[in-house]
């Protein structure tokens, strides 16, 4: 089992899906203190409800934030410091989605300017501010073993003529955090990052939009090549990278769910 018992761990797009996911397991695995960040705060009372089920003596902060605002993002950072006097694992789980197959070819051209920035802004940008304002908090706090998880997407590895942004948003996440990597493990940090394949989360739907079934949205992810998995199966691949279990593991990029494409 992953060990995480009495540590400290961010979460970012931790309201739901794959981030809430994340913050139950590590609260059943005996985490002291979990900081959840969300753009919305929606989903705080049912999680922190069911963490308190899990292992009430688990610690929990909860902040309203957008990741795309470096400046709230390192106040962020520096209030969980502050509040739980350490940070040993962060996960970068906070992103949002393109719809697929709803563009004529060639869909470049549909691509519009503004839907390009939005994405980039959130799954690139803000995987950026948070990793930097992780790593600074991490590296001016006592030597120890840290660990960075950025959530990038099986996305990074296919060529598709579609969801451009997403896409190519994906393909920088996962690339900065090997390379990240090779810059923080002098300094204890170890930075990996995990390439989920289509996860059962409140998101994936706004993936696929036309589809009228269960079956039929199902069959469509099939026709993709992937199956579905549940955020439950990405969570436990983030723990194990936030643990000292993986301390040998970094600059991995990791799929989660499919195989290469």
């Amino acid at each position: 089992m992953a060990t995480v018992a009495g540590k400290v761990f961010t979460i970012t797009g931790g309201a739901s899906g794959m981030g809430a996911a994340t913050a139950r397991l590590l609260a059943e695995r005996g985490a002291r203190a979990i900081a959840v960040a969300d753009v919305s705060s929606k989903g705080f009372p049912d999680l922190k409800h069911s963490i308190a089920k899990i292992n009430p003596s688990t610690e929990l902060q909860f902040t309203e934030l957008n990741v795309t605002n470096p400046a709230a993002v390192n106040q962020w950072v520096e209030d969980v410091v502050a509040k739980f006097g350490d940070i040993h694992g962060s996960a970068n789980i906070a992103g949002i989605p393109q719809a697929l197959g709803v563009r004529q070819a060639p869909a470049i051209l549909e691509e519009s300017n503004e839907a390009w920035n939005r994405v980039m802004d959130v799954n690139l940008n803000g995987v950026f501010y948070c990793t930097k304002a992780e790593v600074k908090a991490m590296k001016d706090l006592a030597p120890g073993k840290r660990s960075v998880v950025n959530v990038a997407s099986i996305a990074a590895r296919q060529h598709i003529g579609d969801v451009y942004a997403y896409n190519v948003s994906k393909v920088a996440c996962s690339h900065f955090s090997a390379s990240v990597a090779k810059d923080t493990k002098p300094f204890g940090i170890r930075v990996n990052a995990v390439l989920p394949g289509a996860t059962t989360t409140p998101m994936l739907k706004k993936f696929i939009t036309h589809t009228k079934t269960e079956e039929e949205f199902e069959k469509a992810w099939k026709d993709w090549g992937l199956d579905l998995i549940s955020a439950e199966d990405v969570a436990r691949s983030i723990v194990w990278l936030l643990s000292e279990d993986s301390h040998p593991v970094y600059g991995a990029e990791i799929n989660v769910g499919t195989g290469l494409p």
